[in-house]
């Protein structure tokens, strides 16, 4: 049996444009905090409903994905690690990324 299935050109766009947005965010394309780490993403790995949250009980004045450059690496992965699911800030950022993206995907 074959099996033909058409109409794909909404999918075939959304996978070509997976690449872009890759290369997007590994050349630091800039984001909005809660667009890039969605509610959905902070309450399934986080103890926040939302960054905004995550940023207001931290320790330190932080507000925006940028305010992060500014923390201690060592201190910021303390806080990560006690908060979320995650050892690093590199880790929680590539899991949002990739999260982002295979959302896009199958929206």
């Amino acid at each position: 049996m074959e099996l033909q299935i058409t109409e794909l050109e909404d999918l075939e766009e959304r996978v070509g444009n997976a690449p872009t947005r890759i290369g997007e965010l590994q050349a630091g394309t800039r984001v909005q905090s809660d667009t890039f780490f969605s509610q959905s993403f902070m309450r399934d790995h986080t103890e926040f409903d939302s960054f905004a949250g995550f940023c207001e009980q931290s320790p330190w004045e932080f507000d925006d994905i940028d305010d992060a450059r500014d923390i201690s690496r060592d201190r910021l992965n303390e806080y990560i690690v006690a908060t979320t699911d995650f050892e690093t800030w590199e880790g929680m950022k590539t899991q949002a990324a990739e999260e982002e993206i295979i959302d896009q995907l199958v929206s």
